[in-house]
């Protein structure tokens, strides 16, 4: 173990009244020192000393395996200077805090390794009272396979994802050695405007900054970004009075650091004590995930910060009466499933029926399975209405059935595999049952979802884009997956009728769908005309109440003249 040391540990009483430690005391301060040390090595990879300017004065432990160099390479340089350039801004951070604070909890950080590869580790500060300015660091590595430092984040700010921070706050509240924690949401307007006047080198810095200080407010680097001006975090409730009124200043103190005049971006900040009442941790985690969506999508209108922070506890409550109830419902499964079938523009043959959702008590199905994604309720749905849809391919000789899979499911490695499983049952019959992939919720991981899609096809499945022209992610779809299907947004159809530049769009997504070998869908058909633009756009594929309105059930067996059994 290579180390240096300004200060060899202080004087002991028996020296400072002028005697000799006894041999017995030489022995048992030498023990406890080894016993400290061996604490410090059970916990960490490599220690390391800094004084009051950040430079390294001290160093032991494993050098090699934690930033690639020996321990002599430390001494005398800044300690920010091996941390990755996106987490040095926390890393600063995190020493301003510990300045004050004496003990701060790990953080999780990148080093920068001289290959250009970083190592993941578990960074924890302290400083010892009778120690002047020395701040002493731990690092103990994180494996690459576990590390989560790996979670998708935003490339800005260095935070979370939406969905991350969604998982990571679920995660949170089941981990009862985490202590008492607190839901911080967290409102910057003008941000986004600032950010896009700015020279770029400036608006990175800006973003930076505010990251770093939402990350060093968090528990566990529980810090995400929920959208353009929109951020949230968990933090740990502590000794400060007003947590919001603190994070509020240190967001106040990066803008100013990024350069930004005071008063061009206004903080507010809402939070709340976790758990909440006697609610369990699933119903708390599945609560706070619908919050920081509703807040994400409405910031600046109704369920604002304002409102946040007169009724957070109510929202919380509400949404969790409402977690409950629908967990019940899927539960018991208390839903149920129609067809609706999708002709040959050409033949007027049934192509295919998709399966459509129905709730109790004519429940609005949009709302309700956007509720579902947000809690993360939306796995189960989908597995439960595959499986009804399984059960009625297998009742039917020959009709083929679509299901809608949410982008936020396949995002999921739990249901992936039970999908997969599910599907298992159906052997020779996998041709005829199609997946269409809805765009409500966001794909994050467009690798994994394209392999997963990847995998079904190769099964048998076909797959659908679902929704095209209702939202911009369907055209990046497009691009990176591979598809059967694209089904035209019925309001987008629809404006077809009467706006050039409609039929335009829609005539070139088909021409540009023939190329790639993908037929094309469309949806509120209601009548001649409509099938009659349809097909002369380039459209294959009908579906609407000028076709049939959904039946109650799949047919047992396709009674009209070139129904077709499979996809291709």
């Amino acid at each position: 173990m290579t180390k240096r040391c300004d200060d060899p540990g202080g004087t002991s009483p028996a020296a400072s009244e002028g005697r000799q430690p006894s041999a017995a005391l030489i022995r048992r301060l030498r023990k406890d020192r080894d016993r400290h040390v061996a604490f410090a090595f059970a916990a960490a990879d490599l220690l390391i000393e800094v004084g009051s300017d950040d430079i390294v004065v001290a160093a032991a432990g494993a050098g090699h395996a934690v930033l690639g160099i020996d321990l002599d390479d430390l001494i005398g340089r800044p300690i920010v200077d091996f941390v990755t350039t996106p987490d040095q801004p926390l890393a600063r951070r995190l020493l301003k805090h510990v300045a004050t604070q004496y003990r701060l909890d790990p953080a999780l950080i990148r080093l920068a390794l001289a290959d250009g590869t970083a190592n993941g580790v578990l960074l924890g500060l302290c400083r010892l009272p009778d120690r002047g300015d020395a701040k002493f660091l731990s690092m103990a590595l994180v494996p690459k396979a576990l590390a989560p430092i790996a979670r998708p984040r935003d490339e800005a700010t260095g935070l979370l994802t939406s969905d991350s921070l969604h998982a990571a706050a679920q995660r949170l509240t089941h981990d009862d050695a985490a202590g008492p924690q607190q839901l911080q949401l967290v409102q910057l307007d003008g941000l986004s405007g600032v950010a896009r006047q700015l020279p770029a080198d400036q608006a990175a810095m800006l973003m930076q900054e505010i990251g770093a200080a939402l990350r060093a407010a968090s528990v566990g680097d529980v810090a995400g970004r929920l959208g353009d001006d929109a951020f949230g975090l968990v933090a740990k409730v502590g000794r400060d009075s007003n947590r919001d009124a603190v994070l509020a200043a240190e967001l106040a103190d990066a803008i100013r650091e990024a350069g930004i005049a005071d008063g061009q971006i206004q903080s507010s900040v809402a939070g709340i004590d976790l758990p909440v009442g006697g609610l369990s941790n699933t119903d708390v985690g599945q609560a706070l995930t619908y919050a920081m969506n509703s807040f994400a999508r409405s910031a600046g209108d109704d369920f604002n910060i304002h409102t946040l922070q007169a009724g957070l506890v109510q929202v919380l409550n509400r949404t969790v009466a409402r977690v409950a109830e629908t967990r019940r419902m899927l539960t018991d499964e208390r839903l149920s499933l129609v067809y609706q079938p999708v002709v040959d523009l050409t033949a007027r043959t049934i192509h295919h029926y998709e399966a459509l959702l129905r709730f109790p008590d004519g429940a609005s199905t949009f709302e309700t399975v956007v509720f579902t994604e947000d809690t993360g309720l939306i796995m189960d749905l989908d597995l439960i209405v595959c499986r009804q849809a399984i059960e009625a391919l297998k009742r039917s000789v020959d009709a083929s059935v679509a299901v809608n899979m949410s982008g936020r499911s396949i995002q999921n490695d739990s249901f992936r595999h039970a999908l997969i499983e599910l599907t298992g049952s159906l052997g020779a019959l996998r041709n005829r049952l199609l997946f269409e992939l809805t765009e409500s919720s966001e794909i994050a991981d467009m690798t994994e979802a394209e392999l997963f899609l990847a995998r079904l096809r190769r099964a048998g499945h076909a797959v659908c884009l679902d929704d095209f022209g209702a939202g911009a992610t369907a055209y990046n779809y497009l691009r990176r997956f591979d598809v059967d299907f694209l089904k035209i947004d019925g309001p987008f159809l629809r404006a077809a009728g009467g706006r050039g530049r409609e039929r335009a769009l829609i005539r070139s997504i088909c021409t540009l769908c023939g190329e790639i070998g993908c037929k094309v869908i469309g949806e509120m058909i209601e009548d001649e005309d409509a099938a009659f633009l349809s097909a002369s756009l380039g459209i294959e594929l009908g579906q609407g109440w000028l076709f049939g309105k959904p039946l109650e059930a799949l047919p047992r067996s396709l009674s009209r003249k070139g129904a077709i059994e499979t996809w291709k």
